[in-house]
């Protein structure tokens, strides 16, 4: 009489924390990290979601404004508490932008309208010129100050154990830059550099760092664009197409796998072509 085994899981009874866990990106990263046998902690400000989603996962939900380094600290250490471990943090949480977001949409969907009548702009965007202190801070406190919050949170847990991956998520625009979202830009170029100087400093006690640098991907957020802004964003990719949160959760559980064991500081772009231009 012959036996069978199930195949060993890519992340077999590791606890994994991914922050914005709700969200197009982030809960397509949770669902692959529980499919391949992780204990899942999902981060969201919205409690509810969090614990529904958690729930279905087999894991669990908290609440956490990841802006806020003592609710970070608190919520990290209780998921230490509650798994036993944590081997794996995701820093997904961010934003694109709020209501300057939507002005700059509709100052660059006029400007395109000009374009097409006069062959030049004639109006400014005023994206930088236009921003305020409040919304500048805003967008640092949730994109960068939250992924240093929430990796040095980590770095107290995965440090003792010597192992540990984490991987913070960027942008293409965080390497190309992007008008009409000069702080959005500047966030996740300095989440770059951020990742690459931490690899560097931890990769000796065998935790490695990277990030991913999506671009333009299909999400419920996108699908609010202005259609012409949506078509734009699809003729810069030339691949044809949007990229779709199943594959920016595929590539994070690549570089928190044992395949990417060498990977170290690397920045990694799934963008359809749009940085090869």
């Amino acid at each position: 009489m012959s036996s069978s085994t199930a195949p060993r899981r890519e992340l077999d009874g590791q606890v994994c924390i991914v922050t914005g866990g709700t969200g197009g990106i982030g809960s397509a990263v949770c669902e692959a990290f529980a499919r391949e046998g992780a204990r899942v902690a999902v981060l969201d400000l919205d409690a509810p979601r969090a614990q529904a989603l958690a729930q279905r996962l087999g894991g669990r939900g908290y609440a956490c404004d990841v802006s806020d380094s003592a609710q970070v600290n608190a919520t990290v250490d209780a998921v230490a508490v509650d798994f036993g471990r944590i081997d794996v943090l995701v820093n997904n949480a961010g934003i694109v932008g709020g209501a300057e977001y939507s002005r700059n949409l509709a100052r660059r969907v006029h400007q395109l309208d000009e374009i097409q009548a006069t062959g030049a702009v004639q109006t400014p965007l005023n994206a930088t010129a236009d921003l305020s202190d409040e919304e500048w801070r805003r967008m640092l406190a949730i994109g960068l100050d939250g992924t240093f919050f929430c990796t040095r949170a980590a770095l107290r847990h995965m440090q003792p154990r010597r192992s540990g991956a984490i991987v913070n998520l960027s942008s293409v625009l965080g390497i190309d830059g992007g008008s009409g979202v000069p702080h959005y830009a500047a966030t996740k170029a300095a989440i770059n550099g951020f990742t690459r100087a931490v690899a560097q400093e931890v990769a000796p006690l065998g935790i490695r760092v990277n990030a991913v640098a999506p671009g333009f991907i299909a999400t419920a957020m996108r699908a609010e664009l202005p259609e012409v802004i949506a078509r734009g964003h699809v003729r810069a990719t030339p691949l044809g197409r949007l990229g779709e949160a199943r594959e920016i959760a595929e590539t994070i559980l690549f570089l928190v796998s044992e395949r990417s064991s060498f990977f170290v500081g690397q920045v990694l772009s799934p963008n359809g072509g749009y940085l090869s231009r």
